[in-house]
């Protein structure tokens, strides 16, 4: 059941450009806050996660999907790439790793220094691992 809330929630968000914030309720009854439609930005933030995807991407929302239902206090913002503002975001990211054209597909998770592309049975521990060791880098340490 979590599957298909998370696909529907990702559907929802992927066609809702307007809003900033979308609060769904889980099986369990629970308030889930998902936002959508980032502000567009000029540059990348280094610690922030970007999640590119597209709507109509089955990769993506297998992602969206993974990360709803083992990761919803991340509330990671989807950067659409339906939008033109993004695209700029999301060139930085593919500069930023040295992506070269061939190799581009989505879902791109930008996480600081680290990035996955494209999902598929291995992508679960290599986003564990890319989340862990972005948490590590991004913590505040202590004086």
């Amino acid at each position: 059941m979590k599957f298909v809330v998370a696909v529907l929630t990702f559907l929802m968000i992927s066609f809702n450009a307007s809003a900033q914030t979308t609060v769904q309720t889980s099986e369990d009854g629970k308030k889930v806050d998902f936002i959508t439609a980032p502000e567009p930005e000029e540059n990348l933030i280094d610690d922030k996660i970007y999640f590119f995807v597209h709507s109509m991407c089955s990769s993506c929302k297998d992602a969206f999907v993974y990360i709803y239902t083992e990761h919803p206090e991340l509330k990671l913002p989807i950067t659409d790439m339906k939008f033109h503002h993004n695209l700029e975001l999301y060139k930085q990211c593919v500069q930023k790793f040295g992506i070269s054209n061939k190799e581009l597909r989505l879902p791109l998770i930008c996480m600081g220094n680290h990035y996955l592309m494209g999902w598929d049975d291995s992508s679960e521990q290599r986003f564990e691992d890319a989340l862990n060791a972005y948490m590590a880098e991004t913590a505040p340490h202590p004086e």
